[in-house]
Parts: C-alpha cells; structure tokens; sequence
C-alpha cells in the first residue's frame, strides 16, 4: 500500500554548487554531502531532497519524486502487471532503507522507497 507522503524528490543538475545555492535562498534546504557526489537535504520530519550531478541533461532526465511504499518488491509486482516496467531493481541504501524506479505505462520514471522497519 502507498503511503500518502512522496519520501524523496531528487533533482538532476549539472552544476550543483549553483543548484545549492539556488534551493537554499529560495526553499531555505541545506544539503549536505552525501557521498559520491550526492547532496542531499533531510527535514527528518518525512521531506528529503537529493541533488545528483548529471554531466548532460537529457530529455527524461527530470525531477523523480519517491513514493514511500510498504514493500517495493510487491510494488514492483503490481506495476509489471498493469503495464508498467521495472527500471532500476531494489537497491539498498544503507542505514535507511532501499528503493527502486519504474517506468509507468507512459514511461514515466517513479521512484519507490522502503524505509528499513
């Protein structure tokens, strides 16, 4: 089952210092550092940002906002059977959880995240 809260936005961005300080004037987020090149911004109060540094920006190389699901791999299940795809297969973040991308039957790309229980 879907939770009703997206747990995590993720903006692709050629130039992050530029994007750090673009979303820090305007929403007032600070990233951090959060390996590999990642920078990530965490209320810890359910809103996560993460920035991720592209070299080229591509048509469907967009924001992707995570849905916090109970189960991705049942999740993953229900999408393959109403004409979805699989992008990315369950990939664990350590110390958090795990999550997963999947294209809808538009090709949309759609994040699922699991927190760890």
């Amino acid at each position: 089952m879907a939770h009703t809260l997206i747990a995590h936005a993720e903006i692709p961005t050629k130039n992050p210092d530029k994007a750090k300080e673009f979303f820090k004037n305007v929403f007032g987020w600070e990233f951090k550092p959060f390996g590999k090149g990642y920078q990530l911004f965490n209320t810890h109060k359910g809103l996560t940002v993460g920035l991720r540094t592209a070299e080229n920006l591509q048509s469907g190389d967009t924001t992707i906002f995570h849905v916090y699901v109970d189960s991705i791999d049942e999740t993953l299940t229900k999408v393959e059977s109403y004409g979805g795809k699989t992008e990315r297969k369950k990939t664990v973040i350590p110390a958090m959880g795990g999550y997963a991308l999947i294209r809808d039957a538009d090709n949309n790309i759609i994040g699922l995240y699991e927190s760890n229980k």
